[in-house]
């Protein structure tokens, strides 16, 4: 990442990505009578856990217009609907769907730069998910330190505020935010 090559070695940020993904959930169940959970963390913005297609029908209800899904294919067992599944149910709902999927603790360069350009551009609501939001949230937190479009304390006060604790992510939300691109 050319953006972070100017303080991190490129081995010291993959390992800072892999410290970003050791964030705490300070939530309970992410499941609720009504399916799936949105937990909102900012007006624009909510994280979910896993998300069925009917969770995708209900975000379209709900305003939705971007669906995210950090979660690999086949990571939670034949029960977990795949990209494809959630992909098509998201078209047949008329909202955008992003694949950008990644281990626990494990973000990639790839999901990152996808995440990021795609947030830079998209107007209207977004859900992101993974298995427990976890993800979601910590890559989000990430993107709006580089794009300047949050400070990072902003960002893990946003989380906080949906249950999440990233406060272990400050130093490399800081280093993201110290150079992002004019």
């Amino acid at each position: 990442m050319r953006f972070l090559s100017t303080v991190l070695s490129l081995p010291s940020f993959f390992a800072l990505l892999f410290a970003f993904g050791m964030a705490t959930a300070v939530h309970g169940q992410t499941h609720d009578t009504e399916g799936t959970r949105f937990r909102q963390v900012t007006p624009d913005f909510s994280v979910a856990g896993q998300l069925s297609v009917e969770d995708i029908q209900r975000a379209a209800a709900q305003g939705y217009t971007l669906v995210i899904n950090n979660r690999p294919d086949g990571e939670g067992g034949p029960d977990q609907p795949t990209s494809a599944e959630l992909e098509q149910a998201a078209k047949e709902a008329g909202i955008d769907y992003l694949y950008t999927p990644f281990s626990p603790g494990h973000v990639t360069e790839e999901a990152f730069n996808q995440t990021k350009m795609v947030l830079a551009r998209h107007e209207g609501k977004t859900v992101s998910f993974c298995r427990s939001g976890t993800r979601a949230v910590t890559i989000w937190a990430m993107a709006q330190s580089a794009l300047g479009n949050m400070q990072p304390d902003e960002t893990i006060q946003a989380a906080r505020g949906a249950g999440y604790n990233l406060d272990r992510q400050r130093q490399t939300l800081q280093a993201l935010a110290a150079n992002k691109k004019p």
